[in-house]
């Protein structure tokens, strides 16, 4: 099974390495950057580092996808001016891992380069998301042993609490890579509102029955779907890829995107898309091609 996200409402977790990388919102952008603003990139990346990681061929993808994410965001900076450069990419995940190695690979991913930046760093940025990524859920994988289990990913409580302060800044054009399998679950936050809730995993999506031809119509009339975590977000764009299967059910993965793309309209979200897991060299075009064509 996959975990996924949600979270405690009285009391919002607190990711130091998350502190430590957010990009603050400015309303004070020069007037060249300004105009410029959807031609610098802010690309956040949500790791799902869950119990999916357990799973070898997870761990091989992820590592590949982020290093197209990397590959894609550098020949963007190759393609600027060096006094335009103002492009930024950073690694999240929620809630924090006990394990401060793993944060201090979170931190050696973030990137930034600016007009006072060399280019020459480029390959640098290049090795760091070639190299990291597999050392990243190795540790991670240790560390679930050492707490005695996976905690989940709490994607949902991420964009209650931290995807405004985090993941958006008035003079860029915001982008956020999630790499989960769409399953939501997190043990501190698990909510319902009527058939509305904070999670959805493999046995709660198989108790809603959803599971011949009319799902479209049953989630409709019975109003299925995530509980909206926040509102407003008209300038984040969402990459969503691994929507991925757990049971025999084989409207699963249209399940899912459908939750998913329910819950980002109920956010303000204008641009997402939502992918299955796939081969490196297929999801690498996903990437390149949402990340370059506005």
């Amino acid at each position: 099974m996959v975990s996924g996200c949600a979270k405690d409402e009285k009391e919002p977790i607190s990711n130091t390495i998350e502190k430590k990388n957010s990009i603050k919102r400015s309303n004070k952008c020069p007037d060249y950057i300004l105009k410029g603003k959807d031609n610098n990139l802010n690309i956040s990346i949500l790791l799902d580092l869950s119990d999916r990681i357990e799973n070898l061929k997870i761990k091989e993808k992820d590592s590949a996808y982020l290093s197209s994410l990397a590959e894609v965001f550098v020949n963007h900076v190759k393609s600027k001016k060096l006094i335009l450069l103002e492009d930024k990419m950073q690694l999240f995940f929620n809630p924090e891992p006990s394990d401060n190695r793993i944060n201090g690979i979170a931190e050696k991913l973030k990137i930034s380069f600016t007009k006072e930046t060399s280019k020459s760093n480029l390959e640098d940025a290049l090795k760091l998301y070639s190299e990291y990524p597999s050392q990243l859920y190795t540790l991670a994988q240790e560390d679930a042993k050492a707490v005695k289990g996976y905690p989940g990913s709490d994607i949902w409580s991420f964009f209650k609490d931290n995807v405004k302060d985090y993941c958006i800044d008035d003079c860029h054009r915001n982008v956020l890579v999630i790499l989960t399998d769409g399953y939501m679950f997190y043990n501190k936050t698990v909510m319902k509102e009527k058939n509305k809730t904070s999670y959805l995993t493999p046995k709660s999506l198989k108790n809603l029955q959803l599971n011949n031809g009319d799902w479209k119509q049953k989630i409709k009339e019975e109003q299925f779907g995530f509980i909206q975590a926040t509102s407003g977000l008209d300038d984040l764009e969402i990459l969503v890829i691994g929507i991925t299967s757990h049971n025999d059910n084989p409207y699963a993965k249209d399940i899912i995107k459908t939750y998913w793309s329910e819950w980002l309209d109920s956010m303000g979200i204008k641009k997402y898309k939502i992918k299955n897991a796939g081969i490196p060299s297929n999801i690498e075009k996903v990437i390149s091609d949402f990340i370059q064509k506005q």
